[in-house]
């Protein structure tokens, strides 16, 4: 399936093609929110800057999920004790 990032035309082989399409529109746009936001014009700069927000966003989303989950094992554990 073809897909277009940075008015570039990518070819990605998978099974969902509809995630496919999502995934590579959501770099895209945030490829362009950094660029619009920092001015950045070397675009190795500009992806690096959209993967550090990303990252950042996935450690913060992880950090989140484990603790939802420790409080459910916790939660979990209570219940079987009574």
């Amino acid at each position: 399936m073809e897909v277009t990032i940075l008015n570039q035309s990518f070819t990605f082989v998978g099974d969902d093609e509809e995630r496919i399409r999502k995934v590579a529109q959501f770099v895209d746009e945030e490829i362009k929110a950094v660029t619009q936001e920092c001015a950045i014009v070397n675009t190795l700069n500009t992806v690096i800057m959209a993967m550090m927000r990303v990252a950042d966003n996935y450690m913060d989303m992880k950090k989140r999920f484990e603790k939802v989950e420790n409080n459910t094992l916790r939660l979990l554990r209570k219940v079987e004790n009574v």
